[in-house]
């Protein structure tokens, strides 16, 4: 992990912001345009960290996210360690430590500590993910497979 640069508060925020945008749609699980919201329109979803595979583009992250929001029944993830790792006018890579809570609708409990490594754009609307890669943080269980499994 790169170490943390200095930006402006401002900034900070405004990247930390758009983070905790996406955390609150996916812990809603019902609003596919506030998700979408939080990405890019050329924007990559890459979970291969969790097995849960690459999406390319606002199609197939919308698709994914549907499925997410089928299968879940409830979510909460809460952040720490938010971290700036690059910055320029345009773009920023930022790095969090996540804690990932659910249930699946058909009752599997899901628990993961993950880390997410995220490009971002500023755009006209703020700051959007860009790039979106996350990976366990620490040992994986396997209710994340059960709760997914067909």
């Amino acid at each position: 992990m790169k170490p943390r640069i200095s930006v402006s508060m401002e900034e900070h925020f405004a990247l930390e912001n758009a983070l905790i945008d996406y955390l609150v749609a996916v812990d809603g699980l019902d609003d596919l345009d506030q998700m979408m919201d939080c990405f890019t329109e050329d924007a990559v979803l890459d979970l291969t960290g969790l097995n849960l595979g690459h999406y390319d583009g606002a199609d197939a992250i919308r698709g994914f996210f549907a499925g997410v929001f089928e299968t879940m029944e409830l979510h909460m993830h809460t952040m720490s360690n938010f971290r700036v790792t690059e910055y320029s006018d345009n773009d920023a890579r930022v790095y969090a430590y996540v804690n990932g809570m659910g249930r699946s609708r058909a009752g599997v409990d899901v628990q993961i500590y993950v880390y997410y490594d995220l490009r971002m754009r500023r755009t006209a609307n703020g700051w959007k993910i860009s790039h979106f890669y996350e990976a366990p943080k620490l040992l994986m269980s396997e209710t994340v497979e059960r709760a997914f499994a067909d």
